[in-house]
């Protein structure tokens, strides 16, 4: 009788969740968005696909390998926010529709004369390339299928293409654009590569060993293992596999995953809505230390206790301790369109009497912890850990060892390092088992304290970074005429990375770009001034150590 009450309790939280989420469906369909390329539209990347430390918040759109190809509004509207940065979206224009919801447009190369004209007066007067602004209702309108912005590469994107959001405006919590009706043809299954079978205390064995394990799937869609699996104590299941939509071979998210044991759902995970403030929950939801050790991602079907995620639900948090004997596992993958994979297989259950948790000292997920020593203190706040964690922590020679750099964390933790003689370029950084800085933190001084914050464990030192940047001309070269449309300078840095950058023609500061992955900074010769005069170039970027350095150079521009 408890087993049966807590399946209805179950079943109901579950109609009480989907019954609102019907509703909300039923209102979207107030809202329709087009295809904002005047291409068909084939994805490299889906919705609420698992990327590093995020989920992907919208559709990746081809675009044939190739820049500047017309972005259009995919709905009636205004815009309501641009952003131009060297990392992220890059330069991204945001449209505010009547409906309450958002469009987003990532990784532009360039936007339309009218918007660029707009932006351009903005970033002269903050004299800074990097900008954010929030046009009013009547300033930018826009209408479905208008050129708004020209395709590109710029910010955090691997090669050309378009990101395309739906947000909800009030929240900006981003959602499944196709919802929406976007015009995507997918007739392709999901395909689930592995499943593992987890331990779940500390002394259950899965076919006989303690630690979780992994089967590739057959052919029968099956796994590949004698069957029934033999596994004695609690377990929880975790899935590998991909997606893909038609007419295009990349490996995309999975939409939807159904765990059932004997027929009953005891958990399901869902890419319709995904919070920005809940997308770094994905290193719980995956197995971290797998993925850091195999760069293989599987979903765990089941819920470490800091696991904040809302569009996953689980019976008994996903743990399965059923009553001894053989039972059907099988888990249903499905895509947006009704797409179906299945896998079934058996276990035979023995339960144990689980162990005591290992003795020892713990942080714990929800309770902060704190370390003070002569030369370092840390502070871990509540909810930066997924589960508890045995501490391990050592200084040896001014380094700090804390932590496994697998064990992945929801926030930063504080580290704090003792400096009582201020040298230049000092910083807090993170360092490899030779003691070579290979990251470095943020860094603040506040008395005889260095102060960073962390979003990895691993080893940590005071490092210096003296070394100035380093600027090369491409193609300008000084004394002559400026004949080529784009002026470029490779700038690079040894250790702590490019933080701000300033070009001045005659004293008078002139906008520039800068592509930190193409190591690149730029300028249009239509931004400089027309004069038969000799004029004068000066170019001065700092590092995140302050560290400066400056190129000069003369040029004439009849």
């Amino acid at each position: 009788m408890p087993i049966l009450l807590s399946i209805v309790r179950f079943t109901l939280f579950v109609f009480l969740i989907i019954t609102p989420m019907e509703c909300l469906f039923a209102q979207h369909q107030d809202f329709k968005v087009s295809n904002p390329l005047e291409i068909s539209p084939t994805l490299s990347g889906n919705f609420g696909e698992l990327r590093p430390n995020h989920f992907h918040s919208g559709l990746d759109l081809k675009t044939a390998s190739r820049e500047g190809l017309n972005v259009l509004a995919a709905a009636d509207g205004h815009i309501s926010r641009i952003k131009i940065s060297p990392y992220g979206y890059g330069k991204v224009v945001y449209i505010d529709h009547p409906e309450g919801y958002t469009t987003v447009y990532g990784h532009l190369q360039m936007l339309n004369d009218s918007i660029a004209r707009y932006v351009r007066r903005i970033q002269y007067e903050q004299k800074s390339f990097e900008i954010e602004v929030f046009p009013g209702s009547g300033d930018l309108p826009v209408q479905r299928g208008d050129v708004i912005a020209y395709s590109g590469n710029t910010g955090g994107s691997g090669g050309p293409h378009l990101h395309f959001e739906v947000r909800e405006s009030g929240s900006e919590v981003p959602r499944n654009p196709l919802e929406f009706g976007f015009p995507i043809a997918d007739t392709k299954r999901p395909v689930v590569q592995s499943i593992a079978i987890a331990p779940l205390q500390p002394n259950t064995k899965v076919d006989g060993q303690m630690s979780a394990k992994h089967y590739r799937v057959d052919g029968y869609n099956s796994i590949s293992a004698n069957q029934p699996v033999k596994v004695n104590g609690a377990f929880g299941i975790e899935v590998s596999g991909y997606d893909q939509q038609d007419g295009a071979s990349n490996q995309n998210g999975i939409y939807s995953i159904v765990g059932l044991i004997d027929g009953i759902e005891f958990a399901r995970f869902k890419a319709d809505s995904i919070p920005f403030d809940q997308s770094r929950y994905l290193n719980a939801l995956i197995d971290y230390a797998y993925y850091y050790q195999n760069k293989s991602r599987f979903i765990r079907l089941y819920r470490l206790p800091g696991n904040g995620l809302e569009n996953v639900t689980f019976l008994s948090q996903g743990s399965l301790n059923p009553i001894d004997g053989t039972h059907k596992i099988k888990i249903i993958c499905s895509d947006f369109s009704g797409n179906k994979s299945e896998v079934n297989f058996e276990i035979a259950y023995e339960s144990i009497a689980p162990l005591p948790q290992p003795r020892g000292d713990y942080i714990k997920w929800d309770v902060n912890y704190y370390y003070e020593s002569e030369r370092v203190q840390l502070f871990v706040p509540s909810g930066t850990l997924y589960q508890d964690e045995l501490v391990e922590l050592t200084e040896d020679e001014g380094r700090l060892n804390f932590m496994k750099p697998q064990i992945p964390l929801q926030a930063p933790f504080v580290i704090k390092m003792k400096s009582t003689t201020p040298k230049k370029g000092e910083l807090i950084g993170q360092v490899n088992s030779a003691g070579n800085p290979f990251r470095v933190l943020a860094t603040k001084r506040n008395g005889e304290w260095l102060e960073a914050e962390s979003k990895s464990f691993g080893s940590f030192a005071v490092v210096y970074d003296q070394t100035p940047p380093v600027i090369k001309s491409v193609n300008f070269v000084s004394g002559r005429t400026i004949t080529q449309q784009q002026v470029s300078f490779e700038i690079k840095d040894n250790l702590s990375g490019i933080s701000s950058f300033k070009v001045q023609i005659d004293g008078k500061w002139i906008l520039a770009e800068y592509e930190p992955k193409l190591s690149k900074l730029f300028f249009y010769s239509s931004e400089l001034p027309t004069s038969a005069e000799k004029q004068q170039l000066n170019i001065e970027i700092s590092d995140m150590a302050g560290n400066v350095a400056t190129f000069e150079g003369s040029f004439y521009n009849p």
